[in-house]
């Protein structure tokens, strides 16, 4: 799996996470903390969106490396949110 293809699962794996936790009564704290995390994937949807256009401008976009760390930055912060998630679906469902 490419480094695209990798970010775009990881946004689908925590837009699920997010429907599951909207079946939860959630606490103040943890409510904010999930619109915060969904704030995170918008904001890194939005950046790659970004970099595709950039990377496919007038074949002068960036770099394959610059391209890639990129990416990889992306790809590292949708881990962590999806962590988070999976925290925040734990102990919802205790």
């Amino acid at each position: 799996m490419d480094r695209r293809e990798r970010f775009i699962h990881l946004v689908i794996e925590a837009l699920g996470k997010a429907r599951e936790l909207k079946t939860f009564a959630l606490d103040p704290e943890s409510k904010a903390k999930a619109a915060g995390l969904m704030e995170r994937v918008q904001k890194s949807q939005k950046t790659m969106k970004a970099l595709n256009q950039a990377s496919a401008s007038n074949g002068k976009g960036l770099d394959k490396a610059t391209l890639d760390s990129a990416l990889d930055r992306l790809i590292e912060t949708m881990d962590g949110v999806n962590r988070e998630l999976d925290a925040l679906l734990a102990k919802a469902k205790k």
